[in-house]
């Protein structure tokens, strides 16, 4: 049986709470499927040298024109999404628990900011 605030119970818990301009979703336990994934990826021969060239970055000059592939930090971080999973799974009911759950506590936040752009518009 699931919890009010945790309409998707699995395979990746996600727990959703108000906030005040919509809701937020914890998906804790995806991240630390992803984390695991990456972790996984740099223990690996393939990305052992990439990581010791991070280790040796010195200061780089701000006026110097970098192309993308010049940039190590942001090239293995894109690599190392591309091996990861980047998609949560829901699956049967627990999808339409979640949109319910969601629709039920976004919609104050959506009240408002209509009452907002309908108050905008008539000043």
């Amino acid at each position: 049986m699931t919890k009010l605030n945790t309409p998707v119970d699995g395979p990746y818990r996600i727990t959703v709470e108000p906030i005040p301009a919509g809701v937020t979703l914890d998906v804790e336990p995806f991240v630390a499927g992803v984390v695991q994934d990456v972790i996984e990826a740099v223990l690996t021969d393939r990305y052992a040298d990439r990581l010791d060239a991070l280790h040796e970055l010195q200061p780089r000059d701000p006026h110097a024109i970098e192309r993308p592939a010049d940039l190590r930090f942001e090239s293995l971080v894109a690599d190392l999404v591309a091996e990861v999973r980047t998609k949560l799974p829901v699956y049967g009911l627990q999808a339409l628990r979640l949109a319910g759950r969601i629709d039920t506590l976004a919609a104050p936040a959506i009240a408002a900011l209509q009452a907002d752009d309908e108050g905008s518009a008539a000043a």
